[in-house]
């Protein structure tokens, strides 16, 4: 006797009826948030050691300084420029951006949550992310530099850290007050 598998929505539909939530998928792979962080620290030491990367201090974990490297040397090495980049991205770029990137990504379909959206006004969303990406670089980069430079005493990682507060506290209630609007 020949026995029928049902599909993902009947599982899903059935789990959901029954009030145990999402479906238990038999091929998922389940990885702890300290499993992927141990795995990802290993796979950036071995990486920092084939290339020789020397890190300069507090060069954190930034999206704006990994992006502005990542692109000064991509210019660098098609253009024929010589623009400055960190003493980290002298000979490989860090791939950061495109790694978070990446990530989200993968989680975002592999947990069925990928979706896309388009901003109200395309034109004003860019000019934000501009805005916050080149007070970022102007601040000195991401908020973990920004908070080591402050417990180093340097007067610029506090203004920026204050200031990166600051505007935390004011989006998140003009976000509250948009949302009750």
């Amino acid at each position: 006797m020949n026995r029928v598998e049902p599909s993902i929505d009947e599982v899903t539909t059935a789990a959901m009826s029954e009030g145990r939530g999402a479906s238990k998928r038999r091929w998922a792979l389940r990885v702890t948030a300290l499993q992927l962080g141990i795995v990802a620290g290993l796979l950036a030491v071995i990486a920092g050691a084939f290339f020789e990367v020397r890190p300069p201090e507090a060069y954190g974990l930034c999206m704006a300084c990994h992006a502005r490297d990542l692109v000064t040397w991509t210019t660098n090495r098609f253009a024929g420029t010589h623009l400055a980049v960190a003493p980290a991205s002298f000979v490989f770029p860090v791939l950061t951006t495109i790694g978070v990137l990446l990530g989200a990504l993968l989680a975002a379909t592999t947990s069925g949550e990928f979706r896309w959206s388009n901003p109200d006004n395309s034109f004003k969303t860019f000019l934000y992310g501009a805005i916050v990406m080149n007070a970022a670089l102007i601040a000195g980069g991401c908020s973990i530099r920004l908070l080591l430079r402050s417990a180093a005493g340097d007067l610029l990682g506090v203004i920026g850290f204050g200031g990166m507060v600051a505007g935390v506290t004011l989006g998140t209630f003009w976000l509250r007050w948009r949302a009750i609007r």
